[in-house]
């Protein structure tokens, strides 16, 4: 992973049974003027599923979050302060609500997910930010290819809402509207880059 002071990392995770992930590096000029667009400023992105034990699963999501949070990337969007020694990403995972009244064992294993999430990033001192399920729906398989976010880049060979990969493509569709709400934030304030 480069590491470049005027970068921005944005990590969100869709937990329970797989961790389906996704890693966006934007540069910070992407929300530093309302007319400036912001898929024109990705510099890279990722995304897959970790599989494995929950406590495995986990382990991976850790080490990506500690990728993402100790590059020397100076912006943080919940703080809103340019200045290195803060959290330097926003991680973002899919809140948990209870759309179904049969489960088996993994019915809850998005609440252990985002719970263990959350004490590590409390551990260094980053925000846990929980997005709401019903907020993805609109970033369609279409739209993201629209937007160029080709799935054979991630290994998949098509965004799908079931089977393989579709844990990866709820966590795209996140990082997408995470995205969109750091862009609006933007523009009601002064970003300042740093050179």
């Amino acid at each position: 992973m480069s590491k470049n002071r005027n970068e921005y990392h944005l990590v969100c995770f869709d937990p329970g049974g797989t961790i389906g992930w996704a890693h966006f590096v934007y540069d910070i000029r992407a929300f530093i003027k309302p007319e400036t667009k912001v898929l024109r400023h990705l510099k890279s992105w990722n995304a897959g599923e970790f599989t494995g034990s929950e406590n495995q699963q986990v382990e991976s999501a850790q080490r990506l979050i500690w990728r993402a949070k100790f590059g020397d990337m100076p912006f943080n969007t919940l703080t809103h302060v340019v200045a290195p020694g803060w959290s330097k990403a926003d991680i973002v995972s899919e809140d948990f609500e209870l759309t179904q009244l049969i489960g088996g064992k993994n019915l809850l294993s998005p609440v252990r997910i985002n719970a263990k999430l959350d004490w590590i990033c409390d551990r260094w001192a980053i925000e846990l930010h929980l997005q709401r399920r019903t907020m993805r729906t609109s970033v369609t398989p279409e739209r993201l290819a629209m937007m160029k976010f080709d799935p054979g880049h991630a290994g998949y060979k098509s965004w799908s809402k079931s089977g393989r990969g579709k844990d990866a493509f709820a966590a795209m569709q996140h990082g997408v509207v995470w995205a969109r709400r750091v862009k609006q934030e933007s523009l009601r304030r002064p970003w300042k880059l740093q050179q």
